[in-house]
């Protein structure tokens, strides 16, 4: 089933025309971004340009966030038509590659001030690290949690729609497509 349009959506919507922080609109290219490519026990092993992709064997590490409300409802987002991977898909995996030299947890922070405008992130933990294979190849994931104090800020060139939803509501299909990375992250940390 395909969740409602964005308009239809509850008043735990976000996402008017123009937010997003200052941060994202001046950072660097995506392309040009330089990235850690690590070996198979995620220890760094070079250096290159995220556009460039991994050399051979090696893999990239991205740093991630589940964040729910004091509810208990985990926010969940749609991702622009124009995104690199699963463009017009629902996610609730905010995050992004972790730069040359940046610890997991930093790269969770800077992308939620860079895609939702959260500046601080006061409680964040790592819940789980995995290997998992996406359109940009192998790579190593770290899954954070975070229960949210304040509203999102979403940029509108990476976040389409988001809301605070019910777990059950999307683990039972209410929001698809979703991407298989927050699927699995919605079943490891909210078992039915």
């Amino acid at each position: 089933m395909n969740a409602p349009a964005p308009d239809d959506r509850d008043a735990n919507r976000y996402g008017p025309p123009g937010y997003g922080s200052p941060e994202t609109r001046t950072s660097p290219a995506w392309s040009s971004e330089r990235v850690d490519y690590v070996d198979r026990r995620d220890r760094v092993v070079t250096q290159g340009g995220r556009g460039s992709g991994p050399p051979a064997g090696l893999l990239r590490r991205y740093a991630a966030t589940v964040c729910t409300d004091r509810a208990g409802r985990v926010l969940l987002y749609r991702r622009t038509a124009s995104a690199r991977a699963y463009p017009d898909h629902f996610d609730v995996l905010v995050g992004g590659a972790v730069r040359s030299g940046e610890e997991y947890r930093a790269a969770a922070l800077r992308e939620l001030r860079e895609e939702l405008g959260w500046e601080r992130a006061p409680g964040l933990t790592e819940a789980y690290r995995t290997r998992v294979d996406d359109p940009h190849g192998a790579c190593f994931l770290t899954v954070h949690r975070w229960t949210a104090d304040r509203a999102p800020l979403p940029d509108p060139r990476e976040i389409a729609w988001c809301g605070f939803v019910a777990p059950l509501a999307v683990l039972t299909g209410g929001y698809t497509p979703l991407v298989p990375a927050g699927a699995e992250a919605l079943r490891r940390l909210f078992p039915r």
